[in-house]
């Protein structure tokens, strides 16, 4: 009888301590705001970097197409070679940068893991005598613990999260920017 309590104990304790292991998060949706209704910026690009860290390798090309996209769904935005009516084009220059750490506590009852994102990113549009700066910036943290070094899951970000990120912070960039440019053409 007692150890048919005792194993029913460790049971019920054993899934309790596994389902406090797992943290759920959502992560919020940055969204571009379709600010103008007709392109009143024409832009074409001019350098895009990375910059000092580049811990997650995203490549030139993922961040040229994730902003065209962002650019386009603004309404403000336009390539130069496909609108001639508007004149000298913007050039814009991209720089941008992602950190990812990861951290591990505790011992074989009790440990925590996590990873930490950040990725920023500035868009700088450049004219003549005119420069237009926004910045965009997104982080994630993810942590999960384990007990006893069987239940429980180390911390992982999967290509979701992170894809998720970098969009938030591209989308708020663009955001800003298409915000001041419509301002100004409403005065």
């Amino acid at each position: 009888m007692k150890k048919k309590f005792l194993k029913n104990a460790c049971i019920i304790s054993a899934l309790a301590l596994s389902g406090c292991a797992q943290k759920y998060d959502t992560l919020p949706n940055t969204r571009v705001i379709q600010t103008c209704h007709t392109p009143i910026i024409a832009y074409e690009f001019g350098f895009l970097k990375d910059g000092e860290h580049n811990d997650l390798q995203i490549s030139n090309t993922h961040i040229k197409d994730s902003v065209e996209k962002s650019l386009a769904q603004s309404g403000c935005f336009t390539q130069a070679q496909t609108d001639i009516n508007i004149h000298k084009p913007y050039r814009l220059d991209i720089v941008y940068g992602s950190i990812n750490t990861k951290n591990a506590q505790g011992g074989f009852f009790h440990s925590q893991t996590s990873d930490l994102l950040i990725f920023e990113i500035q868009l700088s549009f450049n004219k003549m005598d005119e420069t237009r700066i926004a910045q965009g910036k997104s982080s994630l943290e993810n942590t999960n613990e384990q007990y006893l070094k069987v239940f429980g899951q180390t911390s992982t970000l999967n290509n979701n999260q992170i894809q998720i990120t970098l969009q938030n912070a591209i989308n708020s960039a663009i955001n800003e920017i298409a915000r001041s440019f419509s301002h100004d053409k409403q005065q």
